[in-house]
C-alpha cells in the first residue's frame, strides 16, 4: 500500500453533472488498485518506468487515436498513479490521427428528462429525482472522457496481466479524479504540477 493512499480520493466531482463530451481541458488522475507501486520508481527526481509503466506510456501516447477530438497535453506516470491533461476540441475538430468519429459524443446531447446537461452542470440540485440522477449517470458513461479513460484502463490492464501472468486481476481503481480546467491560470498551475511531480515525490 502506498504511503500516499489518502491522496487523489475519488470524491464527487466539482461539476457533478457536467457534459464530459464538451470542448475544454480536463485534468485526470487515475490510481492503481490498492495504490500498488506498479509502474516504476523515482530516482533523483526522475521516474524510472517498469515494464508495466512502459505499457502505460505506450497506451497514453495512443490516446489521440481513440477519438478525433482528443488532444493529449501534459502527462506523467508515477509509481502508483498517472496524471493526464486532455483537451477535447470542438465538435467538428479532427486531430488527424484518429479514425474514430464523434458519434458517441453526440448521443447524449440535449435533454435528460426536463433538465438539460447545462443545467446538470451546476451544483447539485436537491430537486433532482433519483430517476434523473440515474439518467445522467447512464448518459455520462457514453460521454467521451469516461469512454476514453475506460478504454485506456481496459487495454493497459489486459497487457499488464498478460505480462505478469495475472489473468483478470484489477490493476486500476474503479473510478478516477477529474477536474475541469477553468482558465489559463488554472491550466498553467496544473501543467506545472504535473511536470514537477517526480521531483516533488519525496516531499509528499
Amino acid at each position: 500500500m502506498s504511503k500516499h493512499a489518502g491522496k487523489y480520493k475519488n470524491d464527487p466531482n466539482r461539476f457533478q453533472y457536467w457534459d464530459y463530451s464538451a470542448s475544454g481541458k480536463y485534468y485526470i488522475t487515475i490510481c492503481t488498485q490498492d495504490r500498488e507501486y506498479l509502474f516504476g520508481k523515482i530516482e533523483s527526481g526522475e521516474m524510472i518506468l517498469s515494464d508495466y509503466g512502459k505499457i502505460v506510456k505506450a497506451e497514453i501516447l495512443k490516446m489521440p487515436e481513440y477519438n478525433k477530438r482528443v488532444i493529449l497535453d501534459e502527462w506523467i506516470i508515477m509509481p502508483d498513479h498517472v496524471h493526464l491533461l486532455i483537451e477535447l476540441g470542438s465538435m467538428d475538430f479532427d486531430n488527424g490521427v484518429s479514425v474514430v468519429g464523434d458519434a458517441v459524443g453526440k448521443i447524449h446531447v440535449g435533454k435528460i428528462h426536463e433538465f438539460s446537461l447545462h443545467e446538470f452542470s451546476q451544483l447539485r440540485n436537491p430537486n433532482h429525482t433519483t430517476e434523473q440522477l440515474k439518467q445522467y449517470r447512464a448518459a455520462r458513461r457514453r460521454m467521451i472522457i469516461p469512454k476514453i479513460l475506460g478504454k485506456f484502463q481496459m487495454l493497459t490492464s489486459k497487457q499488464i496481466n498478460i505480462l505478469r501472468n495475472t489473468p483478470g486481476k484489477t490493476n486500476w481503481q474503479h473510478d478516477y479524479y477529474d477536474h475541469i480546467i477553468r482558465d489559463n491560470d488554472d491550466y498553467l498551475r496544473i501543467k506545472n504540477y504535473i511536470i514537477d511531480n517526480p521531483k516533488n515525490w519525496n516531499k509528499k
